[in-house]
């Protein structure tokens, strides 16, 4: 509701609902990946989770699906090659740390693709846009602070200081 009156259209207020609740599931996915690789090999992970999306996706296809064109498929094949690439890489990286190590460092992500979009298509990133990207950024290094205080803190007490 405070979405609706905050002077945006009802298109952008249910496209930032949509992004909230998409953090929300990106957030247990990660939860479920970190209490998965106990048990299971990083590359069996991230083969389940690209073939449950895109199963998941086919839902999708009544709902004004086009058959992409030519130029589409090589971007297409591109990100879906490098996005497979990252799930296996992050699913290791959730082996070797906690999550709340680990997704502070998700937040670089969205600075190269402020990167990208600035170089490649000439976007020009706006004020709110960069203050917001920075406050992001800036609770990300918080957390990674926080966490090594808190993961130094016992083995600090564990040992004795010289005399």
């Amino acid at each position: 509701l405070t979405l609706l009156n905050s002077g945006l259209g009802q298109w952008e207020a249910i496209g930032a609902l949509m992004v909230l609740t998409s953090a929300g599931f990106v957030a247990i996915a990660h939860v479920f990946i970190r209490k998965l690789t106990h048990t299971e090999h990083t590359a069996a992970i991230a083969f389940y989770f690209a073939l449950t999306t895109t199963l998941l996706s086919l839902l999708t296809l009544p709902f004004g699906w086009v058959w992409p064109q030519p130029d589409a498929w090589v971007h297409l094949v591109s990100a879906g090659v490098l996005g497979g690439i990252a799930q296996v890489v992050l699913t290791s990286s959730y082996k070797h740390a906690p999550a709340s190590v680990v997704a502070p460092f998700e937040y670089v992500s969205m600075l190269i693709a402020l990167t990208i979009g600035y170089v490649v298509f000439a976007e020009v990133p706006t004020t709110p846009m960069l203050l917001g990207a920075g406050l992001v950024v800036c609770a990300g290094l918080a957390v990674i602070y926080r966490e090594r205080q808190h993961l130094t803190r016992p083995a600090a007490r564990a040992i004795p200081p010289p005399c």
